[in-house]
């Protein structure tokens, strides 16, 4: 039997509707037309709670209410994975949003959790671009930001370099980044560009970090790491049939976490994963269907401590 409208309305509370519909609306850009479609209400109703929730203020600069189906999901991740906090944030309607809702929440996240004095180590990805422009223009004092990978040399809206420097900008602090492109031509120039003192000099501040926020990439068509034109088609096929799941920090690695044999992961210029362990805090920030085995990998890895993901994600890594 189909549902009806008012059966569908009838899984959320009032609540619970209202920053649903305020996501989807102020966080993801959807119409109220094709959010009464999701939502399974009239569209003189998404009106209606839209404007309660602006007049309650559920919306403020950000959402403050929360999705009780998400409240749920976050305790579960916290219990499964060790985690001392985790975040999650509806699905997307359309799945190519979820690095910003995501971001969304991370850069809120990010906007009450660092404090004077932090240094902070940067991973690269688009759901972290998100977040840094979520993040308001509010100096605190004593930070430090540092890039863990190399920069891009064609210049692109998602190099490693760029977001480092943004996120220091945001709250005015020194900026250090890794004067070396992501992945060398071959493995001795690698060894040649991570031994010169600079190189090193950054990546022993990025080593006494005391937060590091990552994200992972995966094999999707549209992920940066495979449109970005440094590693070739042909070397994410081999990477694939040698297991590798997805990267971290630009390091391909297989279902259980393990560095896969390639000379790909010989050549990247970037934090090593095995060093990973001297920062005290790690802030894993990714979602959507198709990053649910990376994510699974990182997690069996990295001493994750904060996860801030989407319903898909978590209810992937949940189901295993």
């Amino acid at each position: 039997m189909a549902m009806t409208e008012n059966d569908k309305a009838s899984r959320f509370p009032d609540a619970e509707l209202k920053a649903r519909a305020a996501w989807h609306y102020y966080v993801e850009g959807l119409t109220q037309e094709r959010i009464s479609e999701i939502l399974g209400i009239g569209r003189i109703k998404v009106h209606r709670i839209l404007s309660a929730a602006r007049e309650e203020g559920v919306v403020q600069f950000r959402i403050r209410d929360s999705v009780v189906e998400c409240l749920v999901l976050e305790e579960a991740l916290k219990q499964r994975f060790g985690l001392s906090q985790a975040v999650v944030v509806p699905s997307a309607a359309d799945r190519s949003n979820a690095p910003l809702m995501i971001g969304h929440a991370a850069g809120a996240y990010l906007a009450d959790n660092v404090n004077a004095g932090d240094v902070i180590a940067l991973g690269w990805g688009r759901t972290l671009k998100f977040a840094i422009n979520e993040l308001p223009r509010r100096p605190i004092a004593r930070t430090t930001v540092v890039s863990m990978l190399g920069g891009l040399t064609h210049a692109q809206p998602l190099n490693p370099t760029e977001s480092a420097w943004e996120f220091a900008e945001k709250i005015g602090a020194e900026c250090f980044l890794l004067p070396v492109p992501v992945y060398a031509d071959r493995p001795e120039q690698r060894e040649a560009f991570m031994s010169q003192r600079s190189v090193q000099d950054v990546v022993f501040r990025a080593r006494r970090a005391n937060i590091a926020v990552l994200s992972v990439g995966s094999f999707s068509n549209d992920s940066p790491i495979a449109n970005y034109g440094f590693i070739k088609p042909s070397e994410l096929e081999e990477l694939q049939a040698a297991g590798a799941v997805g990267d971290i920090l630009c390091h391909f690695i297989d279902a259980d976490g393990r560095l896969v044999d390639h000379e790909v992961n010989r050549r990247v210029c970037a934090y090593p994963l095995q060093d990973l362990s001297d920062i005290p805090a790690i802030m894993l920030v990714s979602g959507g269907q198709e990053k649910i085995a990376i994510m699974r990998a990182a997690l069996a890895i990295t001493r994750i401590s904060v996860l801030i993901t989407d319903e898909d994600a978590a209810k992937g890594l949940l189901n295993r």
